[in-house]
């Protein structure tokens, strides 16, 4: 019985992720869109630099860490949206070719400017994906805990941007300043394996025994690397 209960919320989940219209995508647009993501981060980084007190490259922070938010969201999320999956995707374009989990998550976050190392990143296991990117203390993992618990905790942990690193996955949490928790990632669930913006709660691709949770948006080294160009580091990677 419990079985088809799950079938059944599962078609109907798929069913409504597939009447959802993914938003219209120019590929000059959207290069253009990020060379004007560009410009403003250039100077932005100017300011950061004749900053001539603590307080004042905080402020800076703080600007870069919403601008860079702000074109996840409205910019880079929108146009993955849609982008087929496949195990092997690796596509640097959206909605041309497929994409997998982990390809998605370093191709968006290198769409916006960030200097990392998109292939090798995309081949880690999520856990170390996540740790190569935030520091300890904006992580937290869960283990044996119900989606609904677990999207409630995440919820508390605040407004912001997440990689969450599951069994078998790896994907976007994105928690709005009123508290919807979405997950964006690149979807394996049939009928139509794409990359889509869902909620998290109700998401079958959010299953899993143990997760890990990187608050990107948290970790001001993340975001003073993404505002000053500076390459990411690698540590403690396998090459596969």
């Amino acid at each position: 019985m419990r079985s088809l209960l799950y079938l059944v919320v599962l078609l109907a989940i798929s069913g409504s992720c597939e009447a959802q219209r993914p938003a219209a995508y120019s590929a000059p647009a959207y290069k253009a869109t990020l060379q004007q993501l560009t410009q403003r981060r250039t100077a932005l980084a100017a300011r950061y630099a004749k900053a001539t007190t603590p307080a004042a490259q905080a402020a800076c922070l703080v600007e870069a860490r919403k601008l860079w938010l702000s074109a996840l969201d409205n910019t880079v999320f929108p146009a993955w949206e849609s982008t087929p999956w496949s195990f092997y995707g690796q596509t640097w374009a959206p909605r041309q070719g497929s994409v997998a989990c982990g390809y998605f998550v370093t191709t968006a976050l290198f769409d916006t400017g960030l200097r990392l190392q998109r292939s090798l990143l995309a081949r880690q296991g999520s856990e170390r994906l996540i740790k190569n990117l935030v520091a300890e203390k904006n992580i937290s993992r869960y283990r044996r805990m119900s989606q609904l618990k677990f999207v409630q905790q995440v919820r508390a942990l605040g407004p912001g941007l997440y990689l969450v690193g599951l069994d078998f996955h790896v994907a976007f949490l994105r928690v709005s300043e009123g508290g919807a928790v979405q997950m964006v990632h690149a979807s394996w669930i049939q009928p139509k394996p794409r990359v889509v913006r869902e909620a998290a709660d109700s998401s079958p691709a959010l299953a899993s025994k143990y997760r890990v949770v990187g608050k990107l948006s948290a970790d001001d080294a993340l975001v003073k690397a993404w505002l000053l160009s500076q390459p990411l580091a690698v540590h403690n990677l396998s090459v596969k």
